[in-house]
Order: structure tokens, then sequence, then C-alpha cells
């Protein structure tokens, strides 16, 4: 009986050590994950994937392909590339819109190429002088439902033939068009 009670005694007394070593730990998990659910709610679209016809690189892609825009998505974002098959220049300038902020980062632009993120990071534009080489964009959206892209070919709006999205080598119905989101 005095074995029961002194095993009794001490697992109370482990469970109030226990209890007054979690309690601030609790404590402390109650006040900051609001905060951590927060940041990992941001780092997650919820919103549903983009199509799969625009994912992976289109199977048309290299330097020196048509002359033409080349857009697509994959897990380090969305790519858009631009070439053309001879060494004599080339301009090819758009606009990419998003219903949510963006990152871009510039993919081997030189000289007198340009990007620009607006200040509401909402629209991309950019103009590339083309040699026949790569120039292109990789950016991100922040769990953009919707983006919108249109492309011209010195000057004149690329027709839909000669922009290429995903790796099915998919044209869009029209230039400019847009992409969005499904659940």
């Amino acid at each position: 009986m005095r074995l029961r009670r002194s095993l009794i005694g001490g697992l109370i007394g482990l469970s109030a050590i226990t209890a007054g070593l979690l309690a601030p730990t609790a404590a402390f998990a109650a006040t900051a994950s609001p905060a951590a659910s927060t940041v990992s709610t941001a780092a997650v679209c919820t919103d549903g994937h983009w199509p799969l016809a625009v994912q992976g690189v289109p199977t048309l892609w290299h330097a020196g392909a048509r002359a033409g825009d080349y857009i697509w998505h994959d897990a380090n974002g969305w790519h858009l590339r631009v070439t053309h098959a001879t060494t004599s220049k080339v301009v090819f300038s758009g606009r990419i819109t998003s219903s949510a902020p963006m990152t871009a980062t510039a993919i081997r632009l030189e000289g007198s190429d340009t990007m620009a993120l607006s200040a509401d990071k909402l629209t991309l534009t950019y103009r590339f002088y083309n040699y026949g080489r790569v120039d292109g964009i990789d950016f991100k959206t922040a769990c953009a439902r919707r983006l919108a892209f249109s492309g011209s070919l010195n000057g004149v709006k690329l027709p839909i033939g000669r922009i290429w999205i995903g790796h099915g080598n998919h044209h869009p119905l029209q230039n400019p068009f847009a992409v969005t989101r499904v659940s």
C-alpha cells in the first residue's frame, strides 16, 4: 500500500513539474501562432493552381528558334523568353499584369534592353533588342488569381502563332491573353 501511495505521489509531483514547464511554452505558442499562421498562409496559395496547359518549358524553345514569346510556369514561378532565327535586330516588347504583386528577375539582358516593374508591382513591362540570342524574365506572383500578357514584335502585336505557352506549345486564342487559376 505504501508503495502504491509513493508511486501515485511521485506521478502527481511529476505531473505538476511537467505542467509548470509546459505552461510557458503553451503561452508562447498561443501568442506566436497567429504570426506563424500568417506567414504560412501567405506562402501557400489556397485559391487553386495554374492550368496544366501553362506548365513546363515549351518543347520548341531554344536560342535561335522561331521569333516570338515563349511562356511557361514551373515550380520556380513564371518564365518569359524571346528569340529569333537571325542575328539581325528585332525588338520584342510587352506587358504582364497581375492581380497580385510580382517580383521579377532579368535573364540575359544586355545593352539597351529594359524591364520595369510598376510601383504597385502589378505591371511588368519589357523592351528587348534581340539579335537571335536569348532575352527574358523570370517572375513570381504573390498568389495572383489572374495574369494578363500582351506582346509585340517590332511594334506590331504578335500574332498568336508566335506565342508558345507551356510544354505543349499551346497558342493563346488572342493577343493580349489571360491565364486564370483553376480550382
